[in-house]
């Protein structure tokens, strides 16, 4: 059993580290290796199923639109339950939803089973980051943060590399692959029940749907909560438009198959080797949004250069190794960021998070296909969409000013 530890000393806890280790392993497991490893294995899953491209689209999106919505509410749940109750229920949930795709027998059985999934998983990284906000000071949080997102970016790179090649033989197809990966979830939900200390809490009253519509018009009213939310609408439709399209596009020009799939592990590994430290540095600095301001920039320049370079392979290298290197420690940041907003209560941390993953889970959900419709006029004209995007994520972070306090002698 976990000690027992009294939330106002948490911060000076030694069992912060073990939190924080569990959040990156949760962030590997149960966040990036089932997000690559689905699309890694969906060339099996369609001749299985005999899925056509876009029915593979839906499948692929159906857990950013179902974002759109649980975000909110996940939020509030949060706040109202606590992280420990709240991770126990949604990884289970993620967990068997999530090995509920193994058995689909058709397109509808995986889009329910996936549709359940979405519902659910979008929850989780808010989960993990009122978690380390509570166990870390500000001086600190950067760092914690950092670890938490590099375990996101080593599945998110693993998964992709893993899956289809790995597991998929091993196991004995993808059927096997997904149930696997929901296990590890519902292991995840044990082992959270025995590590999470437990915190005394009030019975309060139920949630309701007036309450919680008040707690987002409360949060809604921080300017800064704002920036940061419009800030992730334009990277993760960015990085998302990026994920699903240039595989694909490579192919189109004239790349074989092995060389396309490396240009997106190029990009999560270099977003990996960045992540610790610049989200470190975001804590010497003591300002996060420069910090992801210069993110948001090197994201714009790696998705331009993605436009100018055509087919030359080092070209695209490099825009993928300039596009990636900051993305893990910008999705780090955002969640410090929003954590410390001035004034935001920690009760309320939970719907401030629902917030910005609302506007986060619209920005992929919409601007990658807004992106794709470009391609009948030109391959290489999506990219510039998505450096728009990425350019309005810069611009909205650098034209923040906080008001100053105004002297009662003035």
């Amino acid at each position: 059993m976990p000690p027992v530890v009294d939330p106002n000393d948490r911060h000076d806890s030694a069992y912060r580290w073990v939190i924080l280790a569990m959040v990156t392993l949760s962030g590997f497991l149960v966040m990036g290796f089932p997000t690559t490893g689905l699309s890694a294995l969906f060339s099996e899953i369609a001749d299985t199923l005999d899925l056509d491209l876009v029915q593979i689209g839906v499948i692929w999106g159906v857990g950013s639109v179902m974002g759109i919505f649980t975000a909110l509410i996940g939020g509030s749940l949060i706040d109202q339950f606590g992280t420990r109750r709240t991770l126990v229920a949604l990884c289970l949930a993620t967990g068997v939803f999530g090995a509920s795709r193994g058995f689909a027998f058709d397109f509808w059985s995986l889009f329910a089973s996936s549709f359940f999934f979405g519902m659910v998983q979008p929850v989780l990284p808010m989960n993990f980051v009122k978690l380390n906000r509570e166990w870390f000071r500000s001086g600190q949080l950067g760092f914690a943060s950092g670890v938490m997102s590099a375990g996101f970016a080593t599945g998110l790179m693993l998964g992709a590399r893993l899956s289809a090649t790995v597991l998929s033989p091993l196991l004995g197809g993808w059927r096997a692959v997904l149930i696997f990966l929901g296990c590890c979830a519902i292991l995840l939900a044990i082992l959270w029940a025995i590590a999470h200390p437990p915190v005394e809490r009030r019975r309060g009253p139920r949630p309701a749907l007036r309450k919680i519509i008040g707690n987002y018009r409360y949060v809604a009213r921080f300017r800064e909560l704002w920036v940061i939310a419009l800030a992730v609408f334009g990277v993760l439709g960015l990085m998302r438009g990026l994920g699903g399209y240039v595989p694909t596009y490579l192919r189109e020009i004239g790349w074989d198959a092995n060389s396309a799939d490396t240009a997106m592990t190029v990009f999560f590994f270099c977003s990996l080797i960045g992540v610790v430290p610049i989200s470190h540095i975001s804590d010497r600095l003591g300002n996060r949004r420069l910090v992801m301001a210069f993110g948001t920039t090197m994201m714009t320049i790696g998705c331009a250069l993605m436009y100018l370079v055509g087919d030359s392979f080092w070209g695209v290298m490099l825009a993928m190794a300039v596009g990636g290197f900051c993305f893990d420690s910008f999705m780090a940041l955002k969640g410090a960021a929003t954590t410390e907003v001035e004034g935001l209560e920690l009760a309320l941390m939970g719907s401030a998070l629902g917030f910005v993953g609302m506007l986060q889970n619209i920005g992929s959900s919409f601007v990658p296909p807004l992106g794709n419709t470009l391609s009948t006029a030109g391959l290489n004209l999506p990219f510039l969409l998505w450096a728009g995007s990425g350019l309005l994520a810069t611009l909205v972070l650098l034209s923040f000013r906080k008001r100053k306090q105004r002297s009662p002698y003035s």
